[in-house]
């Protein structure tokens, strides 16, 4: 099989795309790595933290509107607006003088970040050749995956040792508006989106999501990745379980965080090289059965620095699988009019389910307080996600997003969705 390479053009917007993607994963660390000290600050106990972050999280809900205008008015606007809003955002986090103010600031830049990925996800799907978008994929998650290393070495190695506060790493937020100024400068916009501009379908109504052939795949996309998404709580309680559970320093379990990341990095580009090849849903099955079973020994049988390391790391392989190609979804399964709103809806998904996953973890230390009820309790969600991408998800690699017809219904006719031209899921 011939080898496809990206030219000059690609691999300058992947570049790009990447910058952007690195403050959602800088952001994505935030919280995991603070959240000993945002306790501390604010007097929380393990329960009462589950129910505020439960509430920053919902700050998805604006994000559809904002993805949708993403389709109205154009990927690049929208995309530089959400950069800018998201770093006033976690700027003024630093000055909250209360847990109310905290989770108000973060809410708000929850819903800039997840129109921030949405939209850059969207934009590497439009221009990125079928044959390399996982690869693709896979560098704009491994972008995000080195914001968090950073975040969590500056904790470790920088503010830790000279007993910091933290509200200087939402500081550190402020750099990003010259990422803003370079993309301004730099960005074009997406190609696709040029081209329905100028075609006569340039404008579809969000409520064609909600219409066959598109609603079933899209109420599925969304379910599998709440699902997905339920073990959010104990993956950010990690560095807190390993200070309050395990007994390491701040400074050991950050650096601890980082090392477990840092191993699993390669499986960012590898799992997303693999899905153009075997398939986005075999390595995304593969990787949410692999993320549960790491959080399982991670919790429940690791003890010791090594153990809970490598535990740690088999957790941060499976997730890093199940993102590169799990988010592919809901950007290559969509026509162009309707693409953006589509993954928004995905990533509003993505954080109610990351909501949840603390409202339910709450729940449960209340009624049973046992931690390992509650673990596997929430395992059940990437388990279950597995299945419905096994077996009622459509497989969407190596399918040119060209395969989408972009009219609405006309007499008997009907749109298609990318992989099954002219069919109807379901």
């Amino acid at each position: 099989m011939t080898r496809l390479k990206l030219d000059p053009v690609h691999r300058r917007l992947l570049l790009l795309l990447a910058v952007a993607c690195f403050s959602e994963g800088f952001d994505f660390a935030l919280l995991t790595v603070v959240l000993p000290q945002v306790r501390h600050t604010f007097h929380l106990t393990h329960v009462h933290a589950d129910l505020w972050v439960a509430a920053l999280y919902l700050g998805a809900l604006p994000a559809l509107a904002l993805g949708r205008r993403a389709d109205r008015r154009g990927r690049r606007q929208v995309l530089l607006f959400a950069i800018v809003g998201y770093t006033l955002a976690a700027a003024l986090t630093a000055a909250a003088p209360n847990i109310e103010t905290y989770v108000a600031c973060q809410f708000v830049a929850r819903c800039f970040i997840a129109t921030q990925i949405a939209v850059a996800w969207t934009m590497a799907a439009e221009d990125l050749p079928a044959d390399r978008r996982g690869f693709g994929f896979g560098v704009l998650a491994l972008s995000s995956a080195l914001g968090t290393g950073f975040c969590a070495i500056v904790e470790a190695v920088v503010l830790s040792p000279l007993n910091a506060s933290w509200r200087w790493l939402y500081l550190c937020a402020l750099p990003f508006l010259l990422v803003v100024a370079y993309l301004h400068r730099r960005l074009p916009e997406s190609a696709r989106y040029l081209r329905l501009q100028d075609s006569t379908h340039a404008v579809q109504r969000l409520s064609m999501l909600t219409r066959p052939p598109y609603r079933r795949p899209l109420a599925l996309i969304c379910l599998t990745v709440l699902l997905a998404n339920l073990t959010t709580e104990a993956t950010v309680f990690a560095v807190d379980f390993l200070e309050t559970g395990r007994g390491l320093s701040d400074s050991s379990a950050n650096l601890l965080l980082v090392a477990a990341g840092a191993a699993a990095l390669p499986v960012l580009i590898v799992a997303g090289r693999m899905s153009d090849r075997l398939g986005r849903r075999r390595v995304c099955i593969a990787g949410l059965l692999v993320q549960a079973t790491g959080l399982l020994l991670f919790f429940l049988a690791a003890r010791g620095t090594v153990a809970l390391g490598l535990a740690l790391m088999l957790t941060y392989i499976g997730l890093f699988a199940a993102w590169t190609t799990g988010t592919a979804f809901a950007v290559e399964a969509f026509p162009t009019s309707l693409r953006a709103g589509a993954s928004s809806a995905a990533s509003m998904a993505k954080l109610l389910g990351q909501a949840s996953s603390f409202a339910l973890a709450a729940a449960l230390s209340t009624i049973t307080h046992r931690s390992s009820v509650t673990i596997s309790v929430l395992v059940v969600g990437p388990f279950t996600a597995a299945l419905i991408v096994a077996f009622l998800l459509p497989e969407t690699s190596r399918t040119e997003l060209t395969d989408v017809a972009v009219p609405e219904p006309v007499g008997s006719g009907e749109p298609s969705v990318a992989g099954l031209p002219g069919r109807r899921l379901g």
